[in-house]
């Protein structure tokens, strides 16, 4: 059985496409579920669940990101 790579090397470009993807297919599903105007149909909780998740995956994509401030001039990112 193959085993699952625990860390990617991504690139930003790369992530920021990753981010941009996840945003635009929640905004879809959100639009689908607002469009059909039944928030109670098995549809709209099968979108209200993938939306659910899909915004906790950009959490999670957030999270793991490293924000450097203005480095002063002893090299160390001020904070």
């Amino acid at each position: 059985m193959s085993k699952h790579q625990k860390s990617f090397q991504l690139s930003i470009r790369q992530i920021d496409l990753v981010e941009e993807a996840l945003r635009e297919r929640i905004g879809i599903l959100a639009h689908v579920v607002l469009a059909s105007g039944d928030t109670d149909s098995d549809e709209s909780r099968a979108n209200d669940s993938l939306i659910r998740e899909l915004s906790d995956l950009l959490g999670s994509l957030h999270n793991q990101k490293i924000f450097y401030s203005q480095v002063n001039r002893t090299g160390v990112p001020g904070g």
